[in-house]
């Protein structure tokens, strides 16, 4: 099994190839950018396994399997202790995919993991209103209205892309994982990240759980 190399102080991300330039995000963004990380995160103290989706906000698939599995995984993931984290990973023939996941981000900066979750059902539920529009901004504003983040910090958070660096981080991350499409999970040991894809999203929701299952019961090997 190929090992991926990912070290992660903070917001920088070395991997095992050639580095991609990235400008610092600005200090005032800083404490922004860690909690909409953190919001994207659920997981218990004792999850022994990770399991990162990585999506794609303009995928049609993402939504179908996103609607099909919203309680499953989440029952899936209390019974067998996952550290689960949704990942963004804007596919650019999609097109509107990294504007939406500004959207989600900066509505998790303020708003927290309700937040988070809110605008990431807003985003599926609504799809098709927004996936095709030239500028799908008035769009994404009000989904976030109606989920309670306050307006002003959330379109100043949006006109200066303050969460590109977090969008930038999980894409250098897909990379490296050789992930060529959405959704897909990766799976391994808390604490490891070893880059191979496990499962992708256009299967059978029993498909998904039976896979995740045997790979728990295999120390994810």
């Amino acid at each position: 099994m190929r090992k991926l190399l990912v070290a992660v102080t903070g917001l920088l991300v070395l991997p095992a190839g050639p580095a991609m330039a990235q400008d610092p995000p600005h200090a005032q963004d800083v404490p922004l950018i860690q909690r909409a990380d953190a919001a994207r995160v659920f997981a218990s103290e004792t999850a022994q396994y990770t399991l990162d989706e990585f999506i794609d906000f303009a995928c049609t698939t993402c939504r179908t399997f996103q609607q099909m599995r919203a309680d499953s995984l989440k029952a899936f993931i209390a019974e067998h202790d996952l550290h689960f984290t949704f990942r963004v990973y804007p596919i650019p023939r999609l097109m509107r995919g990294f504007q939406a996941a500004e959207a989600a981000f900066c509505a998790a900066a303020f708003t927290g993991q309700e937040g988070f979750i809110g605008m990431v059902d807003q985003l599926f539920r609504y799809h098709d209103v927004w996936r095709h529009e030239l500028d799908p901004t008035p769009i994404f504003e009000r989904f976030a209205e109606a989920v309670g983040v306050p307006m002003p910090s959330y379109r100043a958070c949006v006109a200066r892309d303050a969460m590109a660096p977090l969008i930038i981080t999980d894409i250098r991350i897909a990379m490296e994982a050789e992930i060529t499409g959405t959704p897909s999970f990766v799976f391994n040991l808390k604490g490891e990240f070893n880059g191979e894809v496990k499962f992708y999203g256009n299967q059978a929701m029993e498909t998904f759980l039976d896979s995740l299952g045997q790979l728990s019961e295999g120390g994810g090997e």
